[in-house]
């Protein structure tokens, strides 16, 4: 099967670990392995299309949640460029010294992690809720929830991977390393985008959760951008089958 023209050599190296709503599962080795028993060719492509504009839109999500993060930022008194400066997380010398669990990109995905549990455990408190958002979402927002959900825990362990591999090539310059650490970058990249685009879509279904939401957009966006910072080469890494 490995010999397969139609395979992609690789692709899974660098994926978000989500193979449901992957639009290349039917050129994917492990997919194709773990799926064998139970999919057939001709449901794996038209499983392949549905992921495919599921994805699409939430690119157009994203950047309507980036409009909506510099919209409420003016409206609370702050300029773009403002925003740009309070961006990156800080990275003092001294942390390519320590873990890379220590690193404030890492810290601030973990940070993330519970900001999301506390969203959902406030919502559920809420007198007109009367089932649990994580069990019972509204089917127009059950697909956003789903992402959210997907890379909550996801960001942390990729960005720690990452910041490992970094300082694995500042110890021995190794260009292998240095790839890795940008690929791994860019997935995780990938997962704030589209948990940021979730999150617009959140905002504003929920009036008594409004700052919450806002402060978590507002934390996402920084640590994007704090991650393209510490990895100035991941966007541009090329993803084999995802990229070309």
């Amino acid at each position: 099967m490995a010999g397969e023209p139609d395979l992609i050599p690789g692709i899974y190296t660098y994926c978000d670990r989500w193979c449901e709503r992957c639009a290349f599962t039917s050129r994917c080795l492990q997919f194709r392995l773990e799926a064998e028993e139970r999919e057939s060719g001709e449901a794996l492509q038209r499983f392949d299309a549905l992921n495919l504009q599921f994805w699409q839109e939430m690119g157009e999500a994203l950047v309507q949640a980036m409009r909506l993060i510099r919209e409420i930022a003016v409206r609370e008194g702050l300029e773009s460029a403002d925003l740009q400066k309070e961006t990156v997380f800080s990275e003092p010398p001294e942390t390519l010294q320590r873990d890379a669990r220590d690193h404030p990109c890492a810290s601030a995905a973990l940070l993330y992690a519970g900001m999301v549990n506390e969203w959902f455990a406030t919502a559920d408190e809420f007198p007109e809720a009367e089932e649990s958002l994580l069990t019972h979402p509204p089917s127009l927002l059950e697909e956003p929830i789903q992402v959210i959900r997907h890379y909550q825990y996801f960001i942390y362990p990729k960005l720690v991977r990452a910041v490992e591999g970094r300082l694995s090539v500042d110890a021995a310059s190794g260009g292998g390393m240095e790839a890795d650490a940008c690929g791994t970058a860019k997935v995780a990249l990938i997962a704030i985008d589209r948990s940021l685009a979730a999150w617009s879509l959140l905002y504003g279904e929920y009036p008594e959760e409004e700052d919450n939401t806002l402060a978590i957009l507002i934390h996402l966006d920084r640590l994007r951008r704090s991650v393209e910072v510490v990895f100035p080469a991941a966007r541009a890494f090329i993803r084999p089958g995802f990229d070309t």
